[in-house]
């Protein structure tokens, strides 16, 4: 039996990125006395969960197969189905019945859009049934109230976790670059400053060759999506306006301008940059040393430096908020991690 602190940086590693799905198709809610240790049920779970969330989540399972499970008469049987897009899609070719595809686990991780739609397919169920009103109760009321779809006010997405974005950064590139510059952490908590910094150091690096205009980038960010959404409403205007259950789009030319020079002027003078799949991968070959990524790939941020399959190195990280406009309140994205069951 792992000890509660190690259980519990286990859960940690798990609540950033998911809301799991329950499909358990034609049953009623199991109770205590239709639980047999020697007949014990199955349950399958669909997730896309791979690197380190797959070892950690793996780790649950076999911990909750082994105590828990083995006394109450349930077998969690996990399975990855690649990445999210993977899974959605395997999903629902389930749920559509195409050919070829592989009946409906038990569970499986979506996002809430996918849940939504799938509930519009008539194939989540109420999960009120299948919780007490203090269970209800130990939850943040607004977590469950997001939970509720269709005309019934029903519990179909269950909560679990939320996540958000950070500053991911290589303090140990950083702190050569601080102590020959004068470079500052306070600068990393606005986006002017972390431009700045970033135009710094990109002359900085370029000044350590005799070859001209070959600066390092400093910054790149994920959910580039994001940037725009939450910078617009640190810049005061929220880009998605909904009135009456309809949803427009407002354009302020003023806030876009704010977050072009601020990305995107960096970025063509190579200040910022984006190679690989994820900033997190070019992290971890040196493209950059400071980025913004969702809490959920914290995990991937890497502890070694590849220059070019050369040169090695171990690093720091350093983990910072997420950047603001200068002289506005702070906001940052929330995500949503739910349970849902289905008829």
């Amino acid at each position: 039996m792992k000890s509660a602190k190690k259980y519990q940086q286990v859960v940690n590693l798990l609540i950033y990125f998911i809301i799991f799905i329950f499909i358990f198709t034609g049953c009623s809610p199991v109770e205590n006395n239709g639980l047999d240790s020697k007949n014990p049920i199955s349950i399958e779970i669909w997730h896309y969960y791979n690197g380190p969330q797959k070892v950690a989540f793996d780790e649950m399972v076999m911990e909750f197969n082994e105590t828990v499970g083995l006394e109450k008469g349930i077998i969690v049987e996990a399975f990855s189905q690649g990445n999210v897009n993977d899974l959605k899609r395997k999903v629902m070719d389930s749920v559509n019945k195409k050919i070829g595809a592989e009946p409906m686990p038990d569970m499986f991780a979506a996002y809430a859009d996918t849940a939504y739609h799938i509930d519009k397919l008539g194939f989540v169920a109420d999960i009120s049934n299948y919780l007490t009103h203090k269970e209800i109760d130990e939850y943040v009321a607004s977590y469950i109230k997001e939970g509720r779809f269709g005309d019934r006010d029903e519990i179909k997405i269950f909560p679990t976790a939320k996540a958000t974005e950070i500053l991911m950064l290589n303090k140990t590139d950083w702190d050569k670059f601080a102590t020959a510059t004068g470079a500052r952490l306070e600068d990393l908590k606005t986006w002017e400053g972390l431009a700045i910094t970033a135009e710094k150091y990109y002359k900085w690096t370029d000044s350590l060759t005799p070859t001209p205009n070959d600066g390092k980038a400093f910054f790149g960010r994920d959910a580039m999506a994001n940037y725009i959404i939450v910078g617009s409403k640190q810049l005061g205007q929220e880009i998605f306006a909904v009135k009456n259950g309809q949803v427009s789009l407002v354009i302020d030319d003023a806030i876009m301008r704010r977050l072009w020079d601020n990305f995107y002027i960096p970025y063509i003078n190579g200040y910022y940059s984006a190679v690989g799949k994820f900033r997190s991968d070019d992290a971890k070959t040196g493209e950059i040393i400071a980025l913004v990524c969702s809490t959920s790939g914290i995990t991937y941020f890497p502890e070694t430096v590849v220059i070019d399959d050369s040169k090695e190195y171990d690093i720091e990280a350093l983990v910072l908020p997420l950047p603001n406009f200068k002289n506005t309140l702070p906001y940052a994205v929330q995500q949503d991690h739910h349970h849902t069951r289905s008829l």
